[in-house]
């Protein structure tokens, strides 16, 4: 039989996960935030080879 601490822990800690998702919530936002900032870089990583050709007046259309 469990012991007094044990049953006043058991009836008065919340079951399951928090509501708000603190611990699952903070470790998505910062996974979701690493994959904004790396889809950002290599938007700018295009950018930037699209207006380097462009500056050397290649066609950087993908129509053939």
């Amino acid at each position: 039989m469990p012991g007094w601490q044990q049953l006043k822990q058991a009836l008065t800690r919340p079951a399951g996960f928090s509501a708000d998702g603190r611990r699952i919530g903070l470790g998505l936002d910062t996974a979701m935030d690493a994959q904004r900032r790396e889809t950002d870089h290599a938007v700018a990583d295009i950018e930037q080879y699209a207006n380097d050709r462009r500056s050397k007046g290649e066609e950087t259309s993908t129509i053939s």
